[in-house]
């Protein structure tokens, strides 16, 4: 960079009457190279006045907007070098779009509506706070002043260091941030309650809005517990002399991990034990350890380019669940993380519109689209992958060094695998290429001649057009009499001498690949199914895989149908749950299809047989994921008309209508989508009374859910109607949307509705957020192969920057599903 930043002092001053904000702003410089022109990022600002000194010379300079380019040119009269100061004076907005320095609404306990200030700058837009260089690798120290009304408190990344009355205002400055970027950088303004804790020389506080603080004690205990953990697993200390977590009313992601002030949706940092239930418990579990990973990975070194973007989280991913497995083992987190993020993460990359990890990145637009499953889910994998590869006493060996090496500053993914590669002694960086640079992942097909397994491999994907490219260096493990071997597989084809008995290929699912075993394989393990021989992570991947072959054309429905049936006394909730989910998804592919009937009943007796042995409620002493199993298996029981659930659920709603502390917090969504989808439009109304009378939001969206499960069409499209209202928070307006488009009561009403509503919607969420790409993903739900032409025509009148890869998906799994079902006729004819 010819022009890069040392240090910002900024000064920031929100208006929350009129939602715009005033900025000043003196930046440090250096100059490399004598120049009298000037380049920064900048959106949505207005720059007031403007000048620049150099060598104790005062410059009037000329500035100029390019609104397309997000850009702001500083035009010098003179050529300057050397370390130079900016002084930017300029106003922006407080914008409702949930990006950049925005405005978040919401009702106090009075029912007045009150407003807060917040930010989010990850990933291109502190530009719409201050003038900035706007990219990962433009580190910078920064100091931070908020002006505020007398009734607003202000948090910053850093504690504060003064608090001085300005007539009717405050201002309150925080001390210097350490180096680090500015989609890090946080500011918030309002009527804040805090829930406050110290350990050694950390302060800590749970942050929100008033009333709600005490809901964060389950947040702020677990909170201190993993940076202790990760302290001692990294070897660093926490570097910063407090951490917040916030509470946010309005918020576009689940959180974000700004350094010492970390962002939340109320619900995944909020706990109430009344009215929340076990997933969310595990969620905010999860999402809080994963922030504070990468308070180390990210933000004490963080990428030098977006492209290395999944470093960042896909190794926050993959900690979150190392960590919080370590508190709460009955949780089962890694074979959750096998049903959840492995899952996933292969659904999108067996598309051929898929993208590698290591993915290039242009302009910021494209950076929206590579925080996915990819970058997250498919990242993290491949590092639960590696670290099964090169132990893991090596893998954290080798981070360790990593981190000591590049605190402070920025780093490129190949300085990770070097550090692991030398602590190993292996091929690290050779092996993980494979695995980065490329997109896709592998199908294993496994034979056996004589004593020798046969491996071939070629690339997996659900859409078949040919010969597929593609050579990983896949770590394959065989297991024998719970021994284990492994060799690094390297060539298309390999052999691997076995035993009589060696066959399980990948066992404990550690490789983040599909296999494919010839028929009399398939048959062989199918008894070892039965008696329950292998383990639970084996006995899941046997059928994990063979539905993504059906689904594919690798295999067919029927072998499929028929090998379930050898799991019908399986006890394990990841198996329990992949077979349930498969089996019902199989069913309402088919629900217009004659032979529908056939994988109704399967599906109908799989389930009935699973709630059979875990009822309508808790016993003492049962697994914990019974809790998460249960809402499933009663939801998917009532939406195939099972009389006795449905019956049950309106009795057990009639319960909760005179105490709703009579409905397990576990059961109530289940319970209001059960009595929904029996429902009317009386039904309809009490489900709308009950969503604007509850006060959390964890419960309000459980009523939205109901509220997309009835089967009239008119319900539905008032559904539709209703999350475009200010009723529904704009973090919240996807959800009916993907429900609706989920229901197959909502085929025939979705696409027409979203064309109809697509403009103001788009202008509603604005460009870059990650809703929009939700809903765009959702039309493959209700679409077949017959609207693709209409879907692109619409999107190309409609150009919406930041869902083309979505779009691609999208479109790629309508076919996907038109095939399957094609196949699935002549299957059944």
């Amino acid at each position: 960079m010819q022009v890069s930043p040392v240090h910002y002092d900024l000064t920031f001053e929100p208006n929350l009457d009129d939602f715009t904000f005033s900025g000043k702003e003196i930046i440090d410089v250096k100059i490399s190279k004598p120049t009298n022109t000037i380049l920064l990022d900048s959106a949505e600002l207005k720059i007031k006045s403007c000048h620049v000194i150099s060598n104790n010379q005062k410059f009037s300079a000329k500035t100029r907007l390019d609104e397309k380019n997000e850009s702001l040119t500083i035009l010098i009269p003179k050529k300057i070098s050397g370390a130079a100061r900016i002084f930017i004076d300029y106003t922006g907005i407080l914008n409702d779009r949930l990006v950049g320095f925005y405005r978040s609404q919401y009702k106090d306990k009075s029912g007045n509506t009150k407003y807060l200030a917040t930010t989010q700058f990850e990933a291109a837009d502190a530009r719409r706070a201050f003038p900035c260089w706007d990219e990962p690798a433009a580190k910078a120290t920064f100091g931070i002043t908020l002006v505020t009304e007398k009734n607003y408190t202000a948090v910053s990344n850093m504690n504060i260091i003064s608090k001085k009355t300005l007539g009717k205002k405050t201002a309150y400055a925080f001390a210097k941030t350490p180096v680090m970027s500015t989609y890090l950088l946080y500011l918030g303004v309002g009527e804040f309650e805090y829930l406050s804790s110290k350990q050694g020389k950390v302060q800590y506080r749970i942050i929100t809005t008033k009333g709600n603080s005490k809901k964060g004690k389950f947040a702020l205990d677990l909170c201190k517990k993993l940076v202790t953990s990760y302290e001692n697993y990294f070897g660093i200390k926490y570097p910063l002399p407090k951490l917040d977590l916030i509470a946010v009313p309005d918020f576009a992601s689940g959180a974000m991990e700004n350094w010492g002030a970390i962002t939340f949706r109320e619900t995944i940092l909020l706990y109430d034990p009344k009215t929340s239930s076990t997933q969310t418990k595990q969620y905010i579990a999860e999402v809080v350890s994963h922030e504070v990973a990468h308070q180390w990975f990210g933000n004490l070194v963080t990428m030098e380019w977006w492209n290395d973007l999944w470093l960042n989280e896909s190794f926050a991913t993959f900690m979150a669940t190392k960590f919080v497995d370590k508190f709460y083992p009955s949780w089962k987190l890694w074979d959750q993380f096998l049903e959840d993020t492995m899952n996933v993460a292969m659904g999108l990359d067996s598309l051929h519109s898929s993208h590698p990890i290591d993915v290039k990145v242009n302009k910021p637009s494209e950076i929206r689209e590579i925080f996915d499953a990819i970058s997250y889910d498919k990242g993290g994998c491949v590092l639960r992958m590696l670290e099964g590869f090169v132990t893991e006493k090596n893998f954290r060996a080798g981070l360790r060094v990593y981190l000591k090496k590049f605190s402070y500053k920025n780093a490129k993914g190949d300085d990770l695998w070097n550090e692991i590669g030398t602590a190993a002694r292996m091929p690290v960086r050779t092996m993980i290429n494979s695995w980065i640079k490329q997109v896709g992942f592998p199908m294993v097909d496994v034979k056996r001649q004589n004593s020798k397994l046969v491996l071939a491999q070629k690339r997996f994907v659900l859409e078949q057009k040919g010969r597929e490219k593609g050579l990983w260096h896949i770590p394959v493990s065989v297991t024998q009499d719970r021994t284990t071997r492994n060799k690094l597989v390297t060539k298309q084809c390999d052999v691997i001498p076995v035993g009589p008995s060696d066959v399980m290929i990948n066992s404990g699912r550690h490789g983040f690949y599909r296999v494919k075993y010839s028929p009399d394989l398939l048959d062989y393990l199918k008894g070892l199914v039965l008696q329950k021989s292998i383990s639970h992570v084996d006995r899941w991947a046997l059928q994990n895989d063979l539905f993504a072959l059906c689904v594919s054309g690798d295999d067919t429905a029927k072998n499929y149908l028929d090998f379930s049936k050898s799991y019908e006394n399986e006890d394990d909730y990841i198996t329990q749950s992949n077979v349930a989910g498969n089996l019902y998804a199989l069913y309402n592919r088919t629900v217009e299809e004659r032979f529908n009937y056939e994988i109704k009943e399967i599906t109908h007796d799989f389930l009935k047989t699973v709630f059979a042995k875990i009822g309508w409620d808790a016993k003492k002493g049962e697994p914990y994921t019974n809790a998460l199993l249960r809402g499933f298996v009663i939801g998917a029981l009532g939406k195939l008309d099972d009389e006795e659930i449905t019956v049950e659920a309106q009795k057990r709603f009639a319960a909760y209508l005179k105490n709703p502390l009579s409905l397990n917090p576990d059961l109530q969504d289940a319970v209001f989508s059960v009595v929904a989808w029996s429902g009317d439009s009386k039904t309809y109304q009490k489900m709308l009374d009950l969503y604007k009378k509850v006060k959390t939001q964890e419960e309000k969206l459980r009523f939205l859910g109901a509220l997309c499960n009835f089967k009239d069409e008119k319900l539905l499209l008032r559904t539709l109607n209703f999350s475009q209202t200010k009723d529904v928070r704009s973090q919240n307006m996807h959800v009916p949307i993907i429900r609706v488009a989920g229901n197959r009561y909502g085929k025939k009403i979705f696409w027409p509705w979203l064309k109809k509503n697509w403009k103001p919607l788009h202008k509603k969420v604005g460009v870059g957020s990650p809703l929009l790409n939700r809903i765009v993903a959702s039309i493959s739900t209700v679409a077949d192969s017959s609207m693709e032409k209409e879907i692109k025509q619409f999107f190309k009148k409609n150009p919406t920057p930041g869902t083309e890869r979505t779009l691609d998906q999208t479109l790629e799994r309508i076919r996907i599903h038109t095939n399957l079902l094609q196949r699935l006729r002549l299957e059944f004819a």
